[in-house]
């Protein structure tokens, strides 16, 4: 393990540089002019729990419980650490390291080999695509969370024996959660028909649900409120967003914990099944958990380092917030798995008939065991405010990643109208968000989620890996963070990052492809599989965002003014004028630590004739 044993590098203006009266380097010269406008988090807790809100999403919450559950139980945390030390860390830490040495965003970190640049637009394509589906599900949370105040709660009864066409609703005296196999629980009817209004197929658009559209309005209001001053305000808002939630996690917990049937679901949740650890998919289940969790790939830690202190301590902060996300996941598990014990103790059922039968844990599950408990509007606000919290969190850093690349990209355009384009962006969401307000909204959120957030992740992690490793140089990068954080990182990292992290990534892909299975989901009248012509546009919203990189790298040789093709290729591989620290302070002690990296520079970004200030 590394320690920091920098100091702080003394302030220094610009114009005390001499200048070198090199040509060519104007527009770098309004970088400098503007790096201060560009801002750093106020204090380092403000970054590390941003970080903590980011990767502590929905799926902690609501996926790794059940994919622990169905790979083997408490036999799925040895793979899960596994990967965890294999792919995840060392993952984590890059990104922090990559944002933070070059003070960039997820497109011009890529100038340290601009050939390939075109995979920072890449990234933001693929945000943009998750943060309008992934606003919807808040949404979602905001309607449930605005019903809880009813009384009774309106999930927890039938309005009628009949609640749509030859679904017949149950009572019992238990309370409404009894179900024979041709009924469903009145929360069932709720989410599909209340909130939804589901149709038959994705083909039938159905009503406007105008509850959605206008709690999907007061998401993205509240979105661009928090990033109205960018990570000055967000900072300050993540003191609450990323803390808050572990209160009502533990609260949860503790009332579930008194609840009949809560240790028999714990027990179900954390018993071994060592036999599973054969099973290649349960490792695949295992990496591909490891890196959504991370959020590996999206761009946001990227640019949430990018305004992080050169000489922080980026490797400490990966350790911790890494630790945290995979604790919450195990934490969420107890909680998952005790209220589903005392469901299926409600239903005389087993817990894995419990789960099975579950069309939806967020918004199935916990409604109808919140109805059952004491005060139950008390506990389902809460539920459904820390899945608010939780998800507003997730959506802060992808909005905030895009806003950042775009500022950096045209900084004399965009930096000093950044309050602009969030607003834009939000409201461009939100227009977007739309389409999903209709009956058939729940396929079109099911399809962006089964391409969107899948695959073409894998594709950009291993991307980021292998251009960073092989063409840029491991060697060369491990020198910039030793320079960065004054220390001497172990040799081990320069294989993680070379070799095992891209090789793990590259396993979790061809697994996804061998047990691919088309698009389905799981709606009131049964399993709905996606036609071929969903399946198209799923594998259309793969490969396109991907055209950016060789239309760049196309762009990028045209624009070079000689050489052959092969010299022009070989001079956009290596590092441009403006790649390196954005502090005058930091880069002139770079240079004299590392002569050799800048002798063959031909300019560097700053130095440029003072008559040109």
């Amino acid at each position: 393990m590394a320690t920091n044993n920098s100091s702080p590098s003394q302030n220094k203006d610009h114009a005390e540089i001499q200048p070198s009266g090199l040509d060519g380097a104007e527009e770098a010269l309004d970088t400098i002019s503007h790096s201060k406008e560009r801002g750093v988090w106020g204090t380092q807790w403000e970054f590390i729990l941003s970080c903590v809100g980011f990767a502590v999403g929905l799926g902690n919450v609501v996926r790794f419980p059940y994919v622990c559950y169905e790979s083997g139980g408490g036999a799925f945390l040895i793979p899960f650490c596994v990967f965890l030390v294999l792919a995840g860390l060392p993952m984590f830490f890059f990104e922090l390291s990559i944002g933070q040495f070059s003070s960039s965003g997820p497109i011009t970190v890529w100038r340290c080999v601009p050939l390939l640049g075109g995979l920072g637009y890449c990234v933001c394509i693929i945000c943009f695509l998750l943060t309008f589906y992934y606003s919807v599900i808040v949404a979602w949370c905001l309607f449930y969370f605005y019903n809880s105040f009813s009384d009774p709660l309106p999930w927890s009864h039938c309005n009628g024996d009949v609640r749509c066409s030859g679904v017949p609703c149950a009572n019992s005296s238990a309370g409404n959660l009894s179900c024979t196999q041709n009924q469903v629980s009145p929360a069932t009817l709720f989410y599909y028909k209340d909130l939804l209004g589901i149709t038959n197929s994705i083909g039938e658009i159905g009503e406007f649900q105008y509850h959605i559209a206008i709690c999907l309005f007061l998401v993205w209001l509240l979105i661009f409120l928090v990033l109205i001053k960018g990570i000055h305000s967000l900072g300050k808002v993540a003191y609450f967003t990323s803390i808050f939630p572990y209160f009502l996690l533990t609260a949860l917990l503790v009332f579930a914990l008194t609840l009949p049937g809560s240790i028999e679901g714990i027990t179900f949740y954390v018993k071994p099944d060592f036999s599973r650890l054969m099973d290649p998919l349960v490792w695949k289940n295992a990496a591909s958990q490891i890196f959504f969790s991370f959020g590996i790939g999206w761009g946001c830690l990227i640019a949430f380092s990018s305004y992080s202190k050169f000489d922080n301590n980026c490797l400490r902060d990966a350790v911790l917030v890494s630790i945290l996300d995979c604790a919450t996941s195990v934490f969420a598990g107890f909680v998952v798995f005790a209220s589903i014990g005392f469901m299926a103790h409600q239903q005389g059922t087993s817990v894995a008939d419990t789960i099975k039968n579950s069309p939806g844990l967020a918004f199935v599950v916990y409604p109808t065991i919140v109805s059952e408990l004491k005060f139950p509007q008390l506990w389902a606000g809460l539920f459904f405010l820390m899945l608010i919290i939780i998800g507003c969190d997730t959506l802060f850093a992808l909005v905030e990643g895009v806003v950042t690349a775009l500022c950096d990209q045209f900084p004399h355009q965009l930096r000093t109208k950044k309050m602009l384009v969030t607003l834009f962006y939000c409201a461009g969401s939100f227009v977007v968000g739309i389409f999903l307000c209709f009956g058939n909204g729940l396929y079109l959120y099911n399809l962006f989620d089964s391409f969107v957030g899948g695959i073409n992740l894998l594709i950009i992690g291993i991307s980021e890996m292998l251009i960073v490793s092989w063409i840029y140089g491991v060697d060369r990068f491990i020198a910039d963070i030793n320079f960065m954080l004054q220390t001497e990182l172990s040799r081990a990292w320069k294989y993680a990052w070379a070799i095992v992290a891209p090789l793990s990534l590259f396993l979790v892909f061809i697994g996804s492809v061998i047990y691919y299975e088309r698009a389905s989901l799981q709606t009131l009248e049964g399993p709905y599989t996606y036609p071929m012509w969903c399946e198209g546009i799923g594998w259309c919203l793969v490969v396109m965002p991907f055209l950016f990189i060789p239309s760049v790298a196309l762009y990028k040789i045209v624009k070079e003014p000689k050489g052959s093709l092969k010299d022009k290729v070989l001079h956009l591989m290596k590092p441009d004028s403006s790649w390196g620290p954005r502090n005058i302070d930091d880069w002139c002690r770079d240079k004299e630590n590392r002569p050799e990296l800048y002798e063959k520079k031909e300019e560097r970004w700053f130095e440029v004739s003072e008559s040109k200030a």
